[in-house]
Formats: structure tokens, sequence, C-alpha cells
């Protein structure tokens, strides 16, 4: 018995070749011009309604657009958006994303579940399994760009995006508060690890006067 076997490893592996999920992704990718990943290190800067708002306003404007909600245990895009339902099966079993508009279709995981108000309860690996079905495995067609909303902070979704979609670029989203631009800090550091590119830094809720004190 050789050593590959021994560890569990697969004829593709043991052979050299490329995992069939791998294809499926390389495939679907290759189909997509621009993939923006919207992220933060702080929950509650308005991350998820900037991905909607930019994806919707893309979409206005002729593009092809997909919006992909990778915050697995708080989705809120389906219902910003007001997308009810479970996504949709094509002829070849792969899933067929919320229609949006003509021009905007979206996945995310509260379209796979019966029970919208149930708990996600996963460890990392399956995360980062779920992310890759969520490109894989979804009937993306060709887009202009793909938006990717993520959790806050730096941990799995995130990296699981960096390591996953090669030419992937960051759209950092945060707060005037201090603690927010600390917590933006690290997600700059973030992308510079996994050395990817950053293509804008959004102040959120940075224009609102006090009626009051000023």
């Amino acid at each position: 018995m050789t050593k590959a076997k021994k560890s569990g490893q697969g004829p593709s592996q043991q052979g050299g070749g490329v995992d069939p999920q791998d294809l499926a992704i390389q495939e679907s990718l290759g189909l997509i011009k621009h993939k923006l990943l919207v992220m933060s290190g702080k929950g509650g800067v308005g991350k998820s309604s900037v991905s909607a708002n930019l994806a919707v306003a893309l979409s206005k404007k002729g593009a092809q657009v997909g919006l992909m909600d990778v915050d697995l245990h708080g989705p809120d895009i389906p219902r910003m958006l007001g997308l009810k339902g479970l996504l949709g099966i094509s002829a070849d079993n792969r899933m067929v994303p919320k229609q949006y508009s003509n021009n905007l279709k979206v996945v995310s995981i509260e379209s796979l579940a019966q029970d919208q108000d149930e708990a996600v309860i996963w460890r990392g690996p399956l995360k980062m399994h779920v992310i890759r079905q969520f490109i894989s495995d979804v009937h993306w067609e060709r887009l202009d760009y793909l938006i990717i909303d993520s959790p806050p902070g730096t941990g799995d979704e995130p990296l699981s995006i960096a390591q996953t979609i090669p030419g992937a670029k960051a759209i950092i989203v945060t707060t005037p508060q201090e603690i927010s631009l600390a917590d933006i800090r690290k997600s700059i550091s973030f992308c510079r690890t996994v050395k990817m590119p950053i293509v804008g830094l959004i102040e959120n809720m940075s224009g609102f006067l006090c009626p009051h004190c000023g």
C-alpha cells in the first residue's frame, strides 16, 4: 500500500489530477470579469447595505451582476431585496440564483433553508465547503461583477474567498468612530497578508449631524 493510499487521498490526487470541484470553480470564475469582496472588521457598519446597493446600482447601469451572500450566520441580503423562497435547480443539477431583476441574481444560505429562523452552527471546514459550492454548483453564467457580502472580521469566510477566488479585490466598509477604524486596520492588514488588492474604503454613516447638539 502506498503512502498516499494510507492517508486517504483519492485517485485524482495520487495521479496528479485536478479535483472536479476545482475544475468547476475555474470554469465558473472564468465567466466572471470582476470579483469584489465587501468586508469589514466590525459588525453593524452597513456592509450588507453597501453590498446590496452596489449590486443594484451596477445592474441599473446595464452590467450583469451576481450578489453572493457568504455571511452564513446572519444572511441579510434576501430580506433586504425582498427575495423569498428556495433556489431552483437547473437541468444540469446546478443551483439557479434568485432573480432580483434582469441584470441581478442573488445566492444566499437563507435561500437554501426551509426554516429561515434556524441558526447555522457550522465550523470552519464546512463553511469553506459551502462557499466553494456557491461558486462551483451555482449557475451564474456570464457576469460583469460578482459582489460578495462577507461577515465581519477576518475569519473563515473572507479567508475562504481569498483562497478560492484568485483576483478578488476588497471593498472595506467602516464608520467614523475610532473603535470601527481600529477594526478596519485589521481588515487592511488581512488584505495585505493574503495579497488581496483593496479598491476602495467606504466611510458609511458619516454625514449625519445631530439636530440637537450639531
